[in-house]
């Protein structure tokens, strides 16, 4: 997170961070994230992920079961104010003509047709940011609010890509993950929006981090040694 908010403001200034959910669970350092968010001064619209949500119950150790267990001991590491925090998220907001939610109806959506039906849905807002899958990307369709929607199939966000909204169309954005990429790049990263009314251009931006302290932080406090794998490949 701190290398993607360093990229951030040495492309200049930003008036505000959409957080999309799964701000804890798999890494070592919970709460380590929750003070970084604390202390941003922009404003964060932070929603809740699976893994929030999951963190903030009574848990137990579930050593078999990889996910669980990371969430277990995130657990652990936080305190009551953190988890207060954490329920006091939202499920979603709408933001600048967004829907921003993580995980729509408790899906992952990467194929066509789960995004016809989130779209469909979306009646409060053009576009949709969800989270949940990891994997940076979109999907696109030529249909204004109203209309039947009808995507084509997921784009990945490569470094460097630039996608500006075509006038008449609704998106669906993914910005993948800040802590843990699932698209085989290692890499943290994240999406830079610039939006001035209708008007959108998004940035996919990835950025090199020590990933091998983060595998050694996660030996270090017991959590599954698959994870350390996931980290350092990137999936």
């Amino acid at each position: 997170g701190r290398s993607c908010l360093a990229d951030a403001r040495a492309r200049g200034s930003f008036t505000r961070i959409w957080n999309i959910g799964d701000t804890v669970g798999y890494g070592p350092d919970p709460v380590a994230v929750l003070d970084a968010l604390r202390a941003i001064d922009v404003p964060v619209l932070s929603v809740k992920g699976n893994h929030d949500r999951t963190s903030i119950k009574n848990l137990w150790a579930q050593p078999d079961n990889y996910h669980r267990h990371a969430d277990y001991l995130n657990w652990l590491d936080m305190s009551d104010a953190d988890r207060t925090l954490l329920r006091a998220w939202p499920e979603e907001v709408v933001d600048l003509g967004f829907r921003i939610v993580h995980d729509p109806d408790n899906r992952y959506v990467t194929h066509a047709s789960t995004a016809n039906e989130v779209l469909t849905k979306t009646t409060e807002a053009t576009h949709v940011a969800v989270g949940h899958s990891h994997h940076p990307g979109y999907f696109v369709s030529a249909s204004a609010p109203g209309e039947p929607v009808r995507c084509g199939p997921f784009v990945p966000f490569n470094d460097g890509d630039v996608l500006t909204f075509q006038e008449g169309h609704r998106y669906l954005i993914n910005p993948g993950s800040v802590g843990h990429p699932r698209d085989g790049d290692a890499r943290t990263g994240y999406l830079l929006a610039t939006i001035e009314g209708d008007a959108v251009t998004i940035e996919a931006r990835r950025i090199p981090y020590d990933v091998e302290a983060t595998a050694k932080k996660l030996r270090e406090r017991n959590y599954p040694a698959i994870l350390q794998e996931m980290f350092r490949f990137g999936y």
